[in-house]
Parts: structure tokens; C-alpha cells; sequence
């Protein structure tokens, strides 16, 4: 992720260290992709915790009975100045290596399983996925 915001910050000669991601899931999955973004990257293979991401509505929605770890469509992750990126109805969902959610405090002050948090669109107010435990996970347990 670093290596985009490098790439990009040398490309537009913007400072790297005003940039950010905004971060918009896209309507299909890895084996539908067809092309790179000519800005920042595409990610895939990321789970959901505590909901899952409904595909017609483009938005968070409830998870569905027996299905605990929903796979996210692909994530395009494109590089913005942070004082121009102002996202509405979203929810800062945490993306975590692992579903442990735990690690060592890092010098940032975040956990080392914690990678960076991504706007995810909801329909609701984002206190209603963050008291169901919502996040991302890099890989699952099992």
C-alpha cells in the first residue's frame, strides 16, 4: 500500500504524507477483474466480520444465517489528499490480519494486527456496525 502511495505521490508530485486511500468496493470478485486502475490498486481476498456486503445495494447490510465470514467483492484502494477526502455515510471499518484482533501496541499506537481502517458504505449509522463488532479480515482462522 505504501509503494501506491509512493507511486502516485511521484506521479502527481504531491507530498506522500498528504495522502491518503478512499477506499470503494466494487461490484464484482477477484475472477471477474478484467483490468488495473490506472490510480492506486485493487485488493481482494479480504473477509467481513458481523455483517456481510450486499452486492445489489452496494452498502453493508445484516449477514445472512450460517455464513460468519462473508467475502468482500474487490477493493479499490485510490489515492486522495486527505483534506479533500470528506466520505459520507460510511462506516471506518477496521481491516485486521487476523480475526484475533489483538497484537502488540505498535509505536503508532495501533495494534500490530491492525492494517488501516476503510470507508465502507452504509445505509445506517456507522454506531450500528460498530456495537455488531464489524471488520475486515486479512485471513481467517481456519
Amino acid at each position: 500500500m505504501t509503494a501506491a502511495l509512493q507511486t502516485y505521490a511521484r506521479k502527481t508530485l504531491i507530498a506522500i504524507d498528504t495522502l491518503m486511500f478512499r477506499t470503494e468496493a466494487k461490484p464484482f470478485f477477484s475472477n471477474d477483474l478484467k483490468e488495473v486502475p490506472e490510480n492506486g490498486v485493487n485488493v481482494h481476498g479480504l473477509y467481513l466480520e458481523g455483517c456481510r456486503w450486499d452486492i445489489d445495494r452496494m452498502t453493508l447490510n445484516e449477514s445472512l444465517p450460517k455464513i460468519l465470514y462473508p467475502e468482500m467483492p474487490v477493493i479499490w484502494l485510490d489515492p486522495v489528499i486527505i483534506e479533500n477526502y470528506k466520505p459520507d455515510n460510511v462506516y471506518k471499518c477496521p481491516l485486521y490480519k487476523t480475526s484475533t484482533r489483538k497484537g502488540t501496541l505498535s509505536t503508532t499506537g495501533h495494534s500490530t494486527n491492525f492494517v488501516m481502517y476503510m470507508d465502507l458504505k452504509s445505509g445506517v449509522e456507522p454506531d450500528h456496525w460498530v456495537r455488531s463488532g464489524v471488520a475486515l479480515l486479512c485471513m481467517l482462522d481456519d
